[in-house]
């Protein structure tokens, strides 16, 4: 599928303003649904449920083409991939694909995350940077066999992290349910 990316700060005034302050934040995606979801549990008088971290998928296999671009490596080279859902008790709030190349992903331990966040484990790396957000109206899909990873996705947006020579594509689908949760416009 062909995505039509846009810059974040050139959507800042045309797309809904809550949809903005969630697709253009460079802090930590995690921790604001982390709080965002305990709101909305004492605003409801619900037991907290938390953010949970469903992983869906971490294995090694080809980058599409777009992905690849980005990773500056060559079309279907194998990456590492993880994809997950964070989800709001068994709700999906946010579905997520994440890639590196193989010769940089393997010193960094990734596969012992299991169902922690990639981003808890990212935003305590003292040098990390990140590019700019894009954003796009495409579906994240997803190459999980599994049924949350079949979770549609309204707006994605998707960045480069950057730790010494290590790189990870982090990419993000918000789903209906957020919107719903948050009562996006």
């Amino acid at each position: 599928m062909r995505r039509h990316w846009q810059p974040a700060a050139a959507l800042q005034g045309v797309m809904p303003a809550g949809w903005w302050a969630w697709l253009s934040s460079t802090d930590s995606l995690t921790q604001r649904l982390a709080s965002a979801m305990q709101q909305q549990d004492e605003r409801d008088g619900q037991p907290i449920q938390g953010l949970r971290v469903r992983l869906l998928l971490q294995d090694t296999g080809p980058a599409r083409l777009d992905e690849a671009r980005l990773l500056g490596i060559g079309p279907r080279r194998h990456v590492w991939r993880r994809e997950v859902a964070l989800c709001h008790g068994d709700t999906p709030w946010v579905i997520a694909r994440s890639l590196a190349a193989l010769d940089l992903a393997h010193g960094h331990r990734l596969s012992t995350l299991g169902e922690r966040s990639l981003g808890h484990w990212l935003f305590r790396q003292p040098d990390l940077t990140r590019s700019a957000i894009d954003v796009s109206r495409a579906p994240l899909v997803l190459s999980s066999p599994r049924p949350l990873a079949r979770t549609t996705s309204l707006w994605m947006r998707r960045s480069m992290f950057s730790h010494g020579r290590f790189k990870v594509l982090v990419q993000e689908g918000f789903t209906p349910a957020f919107q719903h949760a948050l009562q996006l416009a």
